[in-house]
């Protein structure tokens, strides 16, 4: 493949294209595909591909979406030697003018239908005054008839003619509304369809597309590539972990990209590819300036005009977006409104969660990029499509974990380390043993070599109690001193009818504050506590086997701790504290196991909710 060189288009222009030439130049619309996209947590950066036979002329990519980011527009030759391109300009046109033709003639269409109501509207008034006539001069005939009977002799042919006038009259007059009304039912679909018609040809006046034109010298066969920046596209990570009960050495761990967009472009058989990285940063080479303390709230100018250019695309897709999606011929709007719109509201929820997880990696100065697993196709529908970014198989220690201070459902985790060549990003896993769907869990971001650990469902063949002795826990005080004696007696069990190994942890509480003393502990087995104060045991259970395990100890402390921990508690005191409770008992489990209640034992709240129990 030949070298190939990138071409940014100007923002603007201050000579027309065809003068670069030289002369006065028609515009070849090129035939092209998208053959890649690169998708970031809020926009899509889309590459395509045209062959073109060179020559001296205009070269045109058209019919793109109208918020097509021009600042991130770039072309290019290869091989680059096949030509030069001269220049490069970003073009936005509306897809119909008020003064088109076919709006002109959709507008008379309407006003013709409108016209011929019209008539038929002056037709009914007219018989309406008839009518009226008509009805004056039976009223005044009655009223003659009243009046001269009694003096003068009635001729009966004079009264029967009138009678025959009038009903006549009166007949005709129905008639000829029948009609006209049976004349204005069948218009009023005319006018409704051309009315609507008029409408979809309204919305195009409303609506842009864009075309990037290039100017070339160059002569020869060639691939002319076009990339560039448009909003209306995520992603999220996700995972899957397989397990096997025969194989508990070892775990398989996919990863996906669920991707949705609503680029107005579909992605069809198209390489994917997936990054974490902010797509706002500058084209342009870096530079260093000075380091001001201090927040100035100057941005630099090459950012600012990064973003003013994707503000001005993103301002488009939000105005125009819905309505690309309804006057497009691939589309069935008729289905797809709705489904669209839901779809529509999904992305944007996940453009937000997944642009402050990629925020927060990026504090931590890492990112990175995932190539999807061969060719995708993923249309324009906001539908989220999941596609496969790595799959790894880990070395992973199984166990069965118990805190019963916490739960008293032991839970099965498994241990790993990343041995893979990416991060894992943080995100739900699926749950999977032997092909069975266990649930759903979530892993924090992993590095290469890190180690971490997720939860594998309740081992409901472990039960567990945990008793507090109430005969050797007591409470002593005084006004000075409070003594408290607590000792709990805690029993494992296996159910099943095999041999299994629990893991038990329970902890002693631990002081940071000198007025309050931990002391005569006493642990089965003759563990001491580590510095957290976390006692562990590894239990191994023969079938239908329990093992009693007791911890006690005694805390001396200041009775004015704990009256101005009460007094802070009744009056609603900023200084709650409280152990850190999750909703999820499984997910307690494991949190403690995970160590991430460091230092929660050391404050003057645990005593108070061991008192209580007192």
């Amino acid at each position: 493949m030949g070298k190939t060189t990138w071409v940014l288009a100007a923002a603007l222009w201050l000579l027309p294209l065809a003068s670069v030439l030289g002369q006065e130049s028609e515009v070849e619309e090129v035939d092209s595909k998208i053959v890649s996209v690169t998708v970031f947590s809020d926009r899509a950066e889309v590459h395509r591909e045209a062959a073109v036979s060179l020559s001296d002329g205009l070269y045109s990519f058209g019919k793109l979406p109208g918020w097509v980011d021009e600042g991130s527009v770039r072309v290019a030759l290869v091989p680059a030697d096949a030509g030069t391109i001269e220049d490069v300009r970003v073009n936005r046109t509306f897809l119909a003018r008020t003064d088109d033709a076919k709006v002109l003639k959709a507008q008379e269409a309407v006003l013709e239908i409108q016209d011929e109501l019209e008539a038929l509207n002056d037709e009914l008034r007219i018989l309406e005054n008839q009518a009226k006539h008509i009805a004056e001069i039976k009223a005044f005939s009655l009223e003659k008839v009243s009046r001269d009977s009694p003096t003068r002799e009635m001729k009966v042919e004079s009264f029967d003619a009138m009678v025959k006038y009038v009903s006549t009259s009166l007949r005709e007059i129905s008639k000829s509304r029948r009609e006209i009304e049976l004349k204005r039912r069948k218009l009023a679909p005319e006018l409704l369809a051309r009315q609507r018609n008029l409408g979809e040809i309204q919305k195009l006046t409303r609506l842009e597309e864009t075309s990037v034109v290039v100017s070339i010298r160059g002569n020869g066969r060639a691939r002319l590539e076009l990339t560039y920046m448009l909003p209306g596209a995520t992603w999220e990570p996700a995972h899957e972990l397989r397990a096997n009960l025969n194989d508990d050495s070892s775990v398989e761990l996919t990863s996906f990209a669920v991707v949705s967009q609503t680029s107005g472009e579909d992605w069809t058989n198209a390489t994917v590819t997936f990054s974490t990285q902010s797509s706002t940063e500058s084209l342009r080479i870096p530079e260093l300036t000075s380091l001001t303390l201090g927040d100035s709230g100057v941005q630099p100018k090459a950012f600012q005009e990064r973003a003013a250019s994707f503000d001005r695309a993103r301002n488009a897709f939000e105005g125009q977006n819905r309505l690309w999606n309804e006057v497009n011929p691939n589309k069935q709007k008729a289905v797809m409104a709705e489904i669209y719109d839901n779809n529509f509201g999904n992305m944007y929820a996940v453009q937000t969660k997944t642009a402050a997880i990629f925020e927060q990696m990026r504090t931590r100065g890492t990112s990175a990029s995932f190539g999807g697993s061969g060719k995708s196709t993923i249309r324009a529908d906001g539908y989220p499509v999941r596609v496969t970014i790595g799959k790894v198989k880990l070395a992973a220690q199984q166990a069965i974990v118990a805190v019963p201070e916490l739960s008293l459902n032991s839970v099965r985790t498994a241990r790993m380390t990343n041995t893979g060549t990416l991060p894992l990003l943080p995100g739900g896993v699926a749950l999977f043993r032997d092909g069975a769907f266990l649930g759903m869990t979530e892993i924090g971001f992993v590095a290469e070599g890190e180690s971490f650990a997720v939860f594998m469902g309740v081992a409901d063949q472990v039960k567990l109690s945990r008793v507090l002795d109430r005969k050797f826990s007591t409470i002593e005080r005084n006004k000075t001193t409070t003594i408290m004696k607590v000792a709990y007696d805690v029993t494992v069990e296996n159910l099943s009818g095999s041999d299994l190994v629990v893991d038990l942890t329970e902890r002693i509480p631990i002081s940071d504050n000198k007025a309050i003393e931990v002391d005569k502990i006493e642990v089965s087995g003759k563990k001491e506590p580590d510095s957290r104060g976390l006692v562990k045991w590894n239990v191994p259970l023969k079938a239908k086997e329990s093992k009693k395990f007791r911890i006690q100890y005694r805390v001396e402390y200041p009775t004015a701790v704990m009256k101005e921990m009460r007094r802070a508690k009744s009056s609603s005191a900023k200084m709650k504290v409280q152990m850190r409770i999750d909703t999820n008992e499984q997910q307690k489990v494991y949190d403690f196991e995970d160590d991430q209640m460091d230092g929660e034992s050391n404050a003057p709240a645990q005593l108070m909710q061991i008192e209580d129990i007192l």
